[in-house]
């Protein structure tokens, strides 16, 4: 290879879950709520803030 042309690595990947789907886990049980914004949790019941 001529200096240059060397190939790189490919970019990580900085995957992971938007901070905005906070609002819908359960502060009690950790579970996600499916809808958003969730009121109870349907794991354990809890009421969830959507604030």
């Amino acid at each position: 290879m001529s200096e240059g042309t060397a190939s790189r690595p490919p970019e990580p990947d900085e995957g992971g879950d938007p901070a905005c789907w906070l609002r819908r886990v359960c502060p009690s049980c950790g579970r996600m709520a499916d809808e958003d914004p969730p009121t109870t949790c349907p794991a354990c019941g809890a009421e969830v803030d959507p604030d």
